[in-house]
């Protein structure tokens, strides 16, 4: 709860300051490059750990194939559930929700939903859908053409870089760099919070975004657990293990500190599948996002992360998205890491 707050009271600052400097006509273009330069500097601390744990590369032979299978499964189907989620409540593969809310007159005075709305409006002619989506670049600013290089490169940094420093983590790090990486990361964290908070208050749109997109995006969170719910009894069906386990595995949510150590006492296996697979799911949530907001839609890109779309995906997230998803990325992982405890709790003792 603590780290909820801070990262919350910096995110907000940077709001401020990037308001006021929008405000004043100021607005710094050297935010994007410096938040990239940070996000390798982070992904790189994060290889290291990685590399530099004992735990983790002995369990990387059967342990950690399940973990790795578990952990697929369980990010399919989330992105399955926000995919759902998102056509059912009229939000666009951009995040953008069109209509905002209200009621559109269909008939002799009847009122149609938003849903129904959005349902008559897929079956409208393909140029019409075209027109739609270029009205959608235009407010956004944010077309493909302008997105696919700045992801391409991104991913192609976050791979290089986790895998440098594992090796870095493995072979090189002393043990008296590695005791400060904790302190490392949240400082790369606090960093890049406050320059994502700059960048919202540069853009200026979150208010009226989020606006009209009011209580659905609340509704996000609940969707990942139910569908980490729905991905887990699945897991159970094709992996040696029992349903309950599995629940308690994907309770984790990506928080791989908390969930392995409330399980300690329920199950060592458990434990220790649950550790890999939160670790796995942050990794590997990590360099989905730019994937799936170019190929899925900017809403799903948080999806795989879990409760790590609060904190250290979240830069990756407003890097490859826009300013308004990552706000939501944030409130979705900070409901998901206050229902951990709670989960693993209720799934422990079933």
């Amino acid at each position: 709860m603590t780290y909820l707050l801070l990262y919350l009271a910096i995110t907000i600052v940077g709001y401020i300051i990037g308001s006021r400097l929008k405000k004043i006509g100021k607005a710094p273009t050297w935010v994007g490059k410096v938040m990239t330069a940070v996000i390798v500097i982070l992904i790189f601390i994060m290889g290291t750990r990685i590399g530099n744990n004992e735990q983790i590369l002995q369990s990387l032979d059967t342990i950690g194939l399940i973990a790795f299978v578990f952990t697929l499964i369980i990010m399919f189907f989330t992105c399955l559930g926000f995919t759902i989620a998102r056509r059912l409540f009229g939000f666009d593969r951009y995040g953008i929700r069109h209509g905002g809310g209200k009621k559109l007159s269909h008939g002799k005075g009847k009122n149609v939903s938003v849903t129904d709305a959005a349902t008559v409006a897929a079956t409208e002619k393909s140029e019409a859908t075209a027109g739609q989506a270029a009205t959608v670049e235009d407010e956004t600013d944010m077309t493909p053409e302008k997105k696919e290089s700045p992801v391409n490169t991104l991913t192609l940094l976050i791979v290089a870089f986790v895998v440098i420093g594992i090796l870095a983590g493995y072979f090189i790090m002393p043990d008296s760099f590695m005791v400060h990486t904790g302190n490392l990361l949240t400082l790369a964290l606090c960093m890049l919070l406050i320059l994502i908070g700059m960048d919202i208050g540069i853009e200026g749109t979150i208010a009226q975004n989020f606006k009209s997109a009011g209580w659905r995006i609340i509704a996000f969170p609940f969707i990942s657990i139910l569908s980490m719910m729905v991905g887990a009894v699945f897991a159970a069906i094709v992996l040696p293990i029992g349903v309950q386990d599995a629940l308690c595995i994907g309770s984790g949510l990506g928080w791989y500190s908390l969930a392995p150590a409330m399980l300690a006492d329920y199950s060592t296996k458990v434990s220790a599948i649950s550790f890999m697979h939160n670790v796995f799911r942050e990794i590997i949530g990590i360099l989905l996002v730019p994937l799936v907001a170019k190929k899925v839609g900017y809403i799903e890109s948080f999806s795989p992360s879990g409760c790590t779309s609060m904190d250290v995906s979240l830069p990756v997230v407003e890097r490859s998205t826009s300013s308004d998803v990552a706000v939501y990325s944030f409130i979705c992982g900070a409901i998901l890491s206050a229902s951990v405890p709670i989960l693993v709790s209720i799934f422990m003792n079933i």
